[in-house]
């Protein structure tokens, strides 16, 4: 399995393994957040903290997963956004769609502040 998947509180939070590069593990992890939408938790982390890279196809499939969110009147939020995949984020400028934190704590704190 490419990440892990688990709930805190009515927060799933889904924890990649392995560096987003548009393969399995891009799909794996768009595959769980439309699982999680569709069912009935509307709040997403996904916790960067154990990669370090995030290339273009990785960055499409998080849009593409945004996306979904958006679809389902779900919450995404992003996680330990490390300094690599942050320069990335603002470069593309794709900060500006994506609700990003320093830590986890920071991450469910907001998530839980949203509507239920």
């Amino acid at each position: 399995m490419t990440l892990d998947r688990s709930m805190i509180r009515d927060v799933c939070v889904l924890t990649p393994k392995r560096n987003l590069t548009g393969g399995e593990e891009t799909r794996a992890l768009t595959d769980a957040i439309e699982q999680t939408v569709r069912g009935d938790v509307n709040k997403v982390v996904v916790d960067l903290g154990r990669i370090s890279w995030v290339n273009s196809m990785g960055l499409a499939g998080m849009q593409r997963a945004r996306l979904m969110c958006v679809h389902h009147d779900a919450s995404l939020a992003l996680a330990n956004v490390g300094g690599r995949i942050k320069n990335l984020m603002l470069t593309t400028r794709l900060v500006i769609l994506f609700d990003t934190f320093d830590s986890l704590e920071e991450a469910l704190a907001a998530q839980e502040s949203t509507r239920a």
